[in-house]
C-alpha cells in the first residue's frame, strides 16, 4: 500500500473515532466539523501546528491518537 493510501486509511480511522465521540457526547457536531475542516487543510500545517489546532478544537480529547504513526504516514 502506498503512502497516500496509508494516510487516507489513518484519516478514516480518525474520523470514525471522532464520530464515536460525537455519538457519546464527548465532541459537539461543531467541533467534529472543525476537525474535518482541519483534516482537509492538514497539508497547510507542520505537525506541531496541526496538533496544537486539533488540541484546541477537541479540548485535548484527541490525545489518544498515535500521532507518531500519523506523522510518518504524512511523509
Amino acid at each position: 500500500m502506498g503512502l497516500f493510501e496509508d494516510l487516507e486509511r489513518v484519516k478514516l480511522r480518525f474520523i470514525s473515532a471522532c464520530e464515536n465521540m460525537v455519538a457519546q457526547g464527548q465532541l459537539s457536531e461543531s467541533e467534529f466539523q472543525q476537525i474535518i475542516d482541519l483534516l482537509d487543510r492538514m497539508d497547510d500545517y507542520d505537525d506541531r501546528q496541526f496538533l496544537a489546532e486539533l488540541g484546541e478544537i477537541s479540548k485535548g480529547m484527541t490525545d489518544f491518537i498515535d500521532w507518531e504513526a500519523m506523522s510518518k504516514a504524512r511523509r
